[in-house]
């Protein structure tokens, strides 16, 4: 545990893998299209200074890097840091597959 980011948290294998995500408040919105800097099954931490607060929900679509397939859910915002803020994702199981399998090949890449 560090003084700066206090205790580890996260639950699932997270890979810094730039992901194009169309983010909305509500599905009357239009979308805004941004980047996730970093993916884990369950999360991204979007690169955008916007005001989403802190517990507010969002309507996500991210796109695959190969750009084949699309995932859709929903996501709470559970923190801000650094020039962007963190979601937490609910997604279907075969969403959490994708995001799995692209985390764990971005970090097998890394080895």
């Amino acid at each position: 545990m560090t003084a700066e980011r206090g205790p580890e948290r996260r639950q699932w294998t997270r890979a810094d893998v730039p992901l194009l995500v169309q983010i909305r408040r509500a599905a009357s919105d239009p979308p805004e299209t941004v980047y996730a800097l970093n993916v884990s099954e369950r999360g991204l931490f979007i690169e955008v200074d916007d005001g989403h607060p802190l517990g507010s929900r969002v309507l996500i679509q991210v796109t695959t890097p190969d750009g084949r397939e699309r995932i859709n859910g929903e996501g709470t915002v559970v923190r801000h840091a650094n020039g962007g803020f963190g979601v937490h994702l609910d997604v279907d199981e075969a969403g959490r597959r994708v995001l799995r399998r692209i985390a764990e090949e971005a970090n097998h890449e890394r080895c």
